[in-house]
């Protein structure tokens, strides 16, 4: 590339690459589809690469596109992040409001925190529960659709940065007069009953099944809850049994009449982390989010011993 780059260019195929369409780029640039055009096909000639080819009616981005954009998503993420990192942030006087990812138990656990701290004029905290894998979480954020996930996954894109928050721990459940489990179960009793499993998978297992140091995958599974409040609900009237967060397990034992077991086999605890976009890093209103999730999370855990 011998001509002088026009960084330019960059910010226009980042946009044509995001939406895979020169349409929907122009729209968000506020320019024609032909000066869009033009600016791919004066990128092209300067990389000396096909970066986009035709597909039916639309566009597919190029092996080269691939590897360009992963080289290129580091910069672009830093320096659109650089006036938001320059702002100041005054969490009583913003119309921020801001979206966390979270699992259905880390919901319970702190919106109440997250709402009390709304009524003292902070910024409102929008908690979203609808993803049951990690795939659409991490894609969330990638995309930046919210702020924020809370939640167990690993295998992060360098796009992605973390930070442990605490861990959560696997129980066992069951109606109080449960005929033939009371305070303990073991292994045997455990895989002979009936269970109502949670619609809540990591690499492809149930969550159980992952965490579990043992094979529990002859037990009978009669049928799956999409929360854990409905497993709570359909366990608290049959005989079956379910694995539910321990903070969630304590909060509505008394509600649903519920006996908190220990399972028979050793489960590994789940370590839950914050996740975002390394955009955000140094964004004050993103630090005052960090902050304001620890502080909310050590509030509920105290209360929840108490």
């Amino acid at each position: 590339m011998t001509e002088k780059l026009d960084l330019n260019l960059f910010t226009v195929f980042a946009l044509v690459y995001r939406h895979q369409s020169i349409t929907l780029a122009a729209e968000q640039l506020e320019v024609t589809q032909a000066a869009v055009s033009g600016a791919i096909k004066r990128l092209s000639l300067q990389c000396g690469q096909d970066i986009f080819v035709r597909k039916g009616r639309g566009i597919v981005a190029t092996q080269y596109a691939h590897q360009l954009m992963q080289q290129l998503a580091p910069a672009l993420d830093i320096m659109a992040g650089v006036l938001d990192n320059m702002q100041v942030f005054d969490c009583k006087n913003t119309k921020i409001n801001f979206t966390v990812l979270a699992l259905e138990s880390v919901t319970n656990l702190i919106q109440p925190h997250a709402l009390a701290l709304q009524q003292q004029g902070n910024p409102l905290i929008i908690f979203k529960e609808e993803h049951s894998s990690e795939a659409p979480i991490l894609e969330a954020l990638l995309r930046q659709q919210a702020d924020l996930a809370i939640d167990n996954s690993t295998n992060l894109h360098s796009s992605l940065q973390s930070e442990p928050l605490f861990d959560e721990t696997i129980v066992v459940i069951c109606r109080r007069d449960h005929p033939r489990v009371q305070a303990s179960v073991t292994r045997e009793q455990y895989l002979a009953e009936q269970h109502i499993r949670l619609h809540l998978t990591r690499a492809n297992m149930s969550a159980v099944d992952y965490f579990a140091m043992a094979d529990l995958s002859a037990r009978k599974v009669v049928a799956e809850a999409s929360s854990l409040l409905s497993l709570a609900a359909l366990v608290a009237q049959s005989d079956c049994l379910g694995a539910c967060a321990r903070t969630l397990a304590h909060k509505y034992q008394q509600a649903f009449n519920l006996q908190i077991i220990e399972m028979p086999v050793l489960v590994r605890p789940i370590p839950l982390s914050m996740i975002w976009h390394r955009r955000n890093q140094d964004n004050p209103a993103h630090l005052w989010l960090r902050q304001a999730i620890k502080e909310m999370v050590v509030k509920a855990l105290n209360s929840s011993k108490g």
